[in-house]
């Protein structure tokens, strides 16, 4: 394990920690004002995209992020878990390949291609 022997470095690094975490908090903060702000002109889907970007600030298992994802929840009618990606972005790879034909010619054993999900 490595020892750092000079002491600045790690004033500056744990400054730079700190830092990181006092910019995450003040621009989660932002967007509950923004969303607070959206909702109350009528834009709720646009406030929806703030509270659930200012629960992803906040750290995890927060009162402040809990509130977030209840008021998303609210907005969206939803539960939380399906706040992430619908589909899965990993390759599937087919039992048969798939054939590329061209003006209906019979392909070549080099225009053998296997599929991939997007």
């Amino acid at each position: 394990m490595k020892s750092c022997n000079n002491p600045s470095l790690v004033i500056a690094a744990v400054a730079a920690q700190w830092f990181s975490m006092v910019a995450a908090i003040a621009k989660a903060v932002h967007y509950v004002r923004a969303a607070q702000k959206d909702a109350l002109h009528g834009f709720p889907y646009t406030a929806a995209m703030e509270w659930q970007l200012a629960a992803g600030l906040f750290v995890s298992n927060t009162f402040a992020a809990d509130y977030c994802w209840r008021q998303w929840e609210r907005i969206v009618r939803i539960p939380r878990r399906l706040a992430g990606p619908i589909g899965d972005s990993r390759p599937v790879l087919l039992e048969e390949p798939i054939r590329v034909t061209q003006s209906g010619m019979e392909p070549s054993s080099d225009d053998l291609f296997l599929a991939t999900s997007a």
